[in-house]
């Protein structure tokens, strides 16, 4: 209709098609590739390999093409009533952890860290609750509890996923969200302006300058006895783990 206003019809009607067909395009290569960061990451972290970001968008084309030919659409609803209720318990959450554990309760870091050196490999009051809120809820979409509550199972998804964190993180006291108080580095993380900071570190695994905000101390002393830097990628994917600074003792 907007086109139609300044052009003839059949012009139109053909520029509309094209802008369609481009944005469709442009939707698909960008799941594709939002999915590859997805499958990277958790490959990597798992196994401790990153075999590229072109083999993760493949695998997840692959998928696409096989849901296709299976006909996803032919039970599409029902699959999109499963996904809500681990959507839901997810995203609620990591909400409900940043407003109340973050700023309420003040046990959840300030500033997101997702270095591995600084992390815990599992954080159960983010995990706990995500796989607890979901799995009652899947039960209950599948009339476990009874066919009457079935349909209102994503409000079991919300309601747990709301209460859940900040019991745990409270229960934990916070204590398995950050494995280190600092990075090794003297460097300030950010600037004067509180941006972060864009000093470059060499990392002695990749060979390559990052910038601060992506860069940890290593565990293993250069040649001379220096202190050396990695970045949080190449420590992702070491499966040695002696790069990796230890935890902080615990507080009695």
């Amino acid at each position: 209709m907007i086109y139609e206003e300044f052009m003839l019809a059949w012009l139109a009607m053909t520029l509309a098609v094209i802008l369609v067909v481009i944005s469709q395009i442009k939707i698909n290569v960008t799941n594709a590739y939002s999915g590859s960061l997805a499958w990277t990451n958790s490959f990597t972290r798992v196994t401790g390999r990153y075999p590229g970001r072109l083999v993760f968008v493949v695998v997840n084309l692959v998928i696409a093409l096989v849901l296709m030919e299976a006909n996803m659409f032919s039970f599409l609803s029902e699959l999109l009533n499963f996904y809500a209720n681990c959507g839901i318990a997810w995203i609620v959450v990591v909400a409900t952890d940043i407003v109340v554990n973050k700023y309420l309760l003040k046990l959840s870091p300030m500033h997101p860290e997702f270095r591995r050196g600084m992390l815990y490999a599992v954080n159960p009051v983010g995990f706990v609750s995500v796989i607890v809120a979901a799995g009652v809820s899947i039960m209950v979409f599948f009339g476990v509890f009874g066919a009457d509550v079935a349909p209102i199972s994503p409000l079991f998804a919300a309601v747990l996923a709301l209460v859940l964190p900040p019991i745990l993180a409270i229960v934990t006291q916070g204590r398995y969200y950050l494995r280190r108080s600092d990075d090794g580095i003297d460097l300030p993380m950010f600037d004067d302006d509180g941006n972060p900071s864009d000093a470059k570190l060499w990392c002695c695994v990749t060979q390559t300058e990052f910038e601060r905000p992506d860069m940890l101390a290593s565990a293993v002393p250069g040649p001379d006895g220096e202190k050396q830097y990695i970045s949080s990628l190449a420590l992702a994917c070491d499966r040695t783990g002696e790069h990796i600074l230890p935890a902080d003792p615990p507080i009695r």
